[in-house]
């Protein structure tokens, strides 16, 4: 009986610095993650798109499929 409570008794005090720990551990990331300074990145807008507006030229396509089967 008295083996159980010295048992939990130490698992208990084994868990307690874990804990202490961990709280240590997430206070120090976001103290880090508030004193950092957040630049904000250049980024360099292209007027022209690369690639075509295939939207358009399947418009273009269908309009000439359609026409062909009219004649």
């Amino acid at each position: 009986m008295s083996v159980n409570i010295i048992r939990t008794t130490l698992g208990v005090l084994m868990l307690i610095p874990v804990f202490l720990l961990i709280l240590w551990m997430r206070k120090k990331k976001a103290l880090r993650s508030t004193t950092e300074a957040h630049e904000p990145e250049d980024i360099e807008l292209d007027s022209d798109p690369e690639y075509e507006n295939i939207s358009h030229t399947a418009a273009k396509r269908e309009d000439t499929e359609e026409q062909g089967d009219m004649v």
